[in-house]
């Protein structure tokens, strides 16, 4: 208890009511450190669980936004299929619609279990699987028609619109699934958000606690214990505010179980800071790889031909290359087929814009292609029915038209093309190579309803190369020169005793080069040499099934 004192002194304290200062010390020290404890604790589990949710929430838009887009890719490869049989009669073509629409069933159970106790991602899957139904139920109605021979009957059909109609129902509701997706994932990266700053409102409470027990210190004790903890108490507060970039001064009074602690909150928001970053970009590569290998497949089953075909007389070489920067595949395709006659078909085509719509566009082109032939294989009548193809109300909406250069190649050497908006091909001549002159020309596929494309012809002597090519290999550019068609004729005539094959991987590789070592723009090239002499068959054509792999 405390007594009054004598001659005005100050009361004097009892020893037994009176704790030694270090006592005191260790008593406010342990409090102190057993709050700062608890504070790390509750900052350290709620940005684990906080990083839990952002990983978890991304991971579930992913996979079901991966999941959607497989259920696409099974329609797009059912609707190639169907409209290539109903179109042709041939049956190959029901190899990728069969094969599609068994794998439909699986993907989309996958994809309602991902959707699955959200109403609303249940509603638009129902829409989706209804309007699938609706499209496999009239791709099954004109599959049977061609079966039982009414050709006719089903290429009618197929024109009035009504198949499109019904895919493009489809895709509409896929693309609300979409929607959902992205809307959901906002909602569960905004509920992490508030457990965070629920999380970080405890560790400032803590704080404040802790700040308190301090104060009752002496002058000393504050200016070494309290005034760093104050610090320490603005960064919890920085951190509650969103500002993680700015770390805690350090006191240079501070006692030194102060000072490491600071030390260790700064370590602590530093990984913080460090540990969202790596879940974000984590998230991105994941999306980015899954992206990349879904367009990947789709270029290697819709955009380029798995073989070139070998033809008496003749040597043929491929070379695809993606564009290097944006892992985006373009619409850049090429083909080449020998018809009955012995004649040799190639085509080099570039669809504008990137993403799987753009390549799924120019599969479609290609694969019509291949169908026109077997009706005519003429130039002028094949860019005619392409025209039509490409140039319909959606494709012209988003600017999807394309170019084309498509040539017919007689035993004999006698070449007639046509070119739709296409750069010309290059004709390399023992030690010349310059690029034909197209003349006027023809306008770009899908721009115009009515159109002609004239056809040029030329002849291409023995031991002479015919070098078809997009145009991301002339326009590769560094700075603002471009690469152009006088550096590939050098080239191709500086390497005209390379083998055809290592030949155009040579020119190609020249233009990745000035390109700062990377392409901007997808690049094809396919080129077709005359060989100077060659023992004559007894058809002139070697059997179609021996064929050889592009490059690229």
């Amino acid at each position: 208890m405390m007594r009054q004192g004598s001659g005005g002194r100050l009361p004097r304290f009892s020893l037994p009511e009176v704790l030694p200062l270090r006592r005191v010390l260790l008593r406010l020290v342990g409090a102190v450190a057993v709050m700062l404890a608890v504070l790390i604790g509750v900052a350290i589990a709620g940005m684990v669980v906080t990083a839990q949710e952002y990983r978890d929430g991304e991971r579930l838009a992913v996979a079901r936004q991966s999941a959607a887009n497989q259920v696409l890719v099974d329609l797009l490869n059912a609707e190639t299929g169907s409209r290539g049989y109903t179109l042709t009669g041939r049956g190959d073509y029901l190899n990728p619609y069969t094969a599609a629409k068994a794998r439909y069933a699986t993907d989309l159970a996958d994809l309602k279990g991902l959707l699955a106790n959200e109403p609303g991602l249940e509603q638009r899957i129902a829409a989706t699987e209804q309007a699938a139904k609706s499209w496999f139920d009239e791709a099954i109605d004109l599959v049977r028609l061609r079966r039982l021979g009414r050709g006719r009957e089903a290429i009618a059909r197929i024109s009035d619109g009504t198949a499109r109609r019904l895919f493009g129902d489809f895709r509409k509701a896929q693309a609300a699934i979409l929607d959902e997706v992205d809307r959901l994932r906002d909602r569960s990266m905004a509920s992490a958000d508030g457990r965070r700053t629920i999380t970080l409102a405890a560790i400032c409470a803590a704080a404040v606690l802790a700040l308190a027990m301090i104060a009752i210190a002496a002058r000393q004790l504050w200016r070494r214990v309290g005034g760093p903890a104050a610090l320490l108490a603005e960064g919890v507060g920085r951190v509650a505010g969103g500002r993680f970039s700015e770390p805690v001064p350090e006191a240079p009074t501070a006692v030194r179980e102060l000072a490491e602690l600071t030390e260790g909150f700064n370590e602590m928001q530093r990984q913080l800071i460090d540990e969202r970053q790596n879940v974000a970009a984590a998230a991105r590569r994941e999306a980015a790889q899954q992206t990349e290998r879904r367009l990947w497949e789709i270029v290697q089953s819709g955009l380029l031909p798995s073989s070139l075909p070998i033809l008496a007389g003749m040597r043929i070489a491929a070379r695809y290359q993606p564009a290097e920067p944006s892992l985006l595949i373009g619409g850049d395709f090429y083909d080449a087929k020998v018809l009955r006659d012995g004649r040799l078909a190639l085509v080099v085509g570039d669809l504008a814009g990137h993403g799987a719509a753009a390549a799924a566009r120019a599969a479609g082109l290609r694969f019509g292609w291949r169908t026109l032939l077997e009706v005519d294989p003429e130039p002028g009548a094949v860019m005619a029915a392409l025209n039509a193809q490409a140039g319909g109300p959606e494709e012209r909406a988003e600017g999807l038209f394309a170019s084309m250069l498509y040539a017919l190649i007689e035993p004999s050497g006698a070449v007639s093309y046509t070119a739709a908006g296409h750069p010309p091909p290059l004709l390399l001549v023992d030690d010349a190579c310059w690029a034909l002159n197209l003349g006027p020309g023809g306008p770009l596929l899908g721009v115009f309803d009515d159109a002609e494309w004239p056809v040029s012809r030329l002849e291409i002597p023995p031991g002479s190369t015919l070098v078809f090519y997009t145009d991301g290999l002339i326009e590769a550019r560094k700075g603002l020169d471009l690469f152009g068609t006088e550096r590939a004729c050098a080239l191709l005539v500086d390497e005209r005793r390379v083998a055809l094959e290592a030949r155009i991987e040579r020119l190609v590789e020249a233009a990745r080069r000035h390109d700062d070592e990377h392409l901007r723009d997808d690049v094809v090239v396919l080129a077709v040499e005359r060989i100077a002499e060659v023992a004559p068959l007894a058809s002139g054509v070697t059997d179609p099934s021996h064929e050889v792999a592009p490059a690229g």
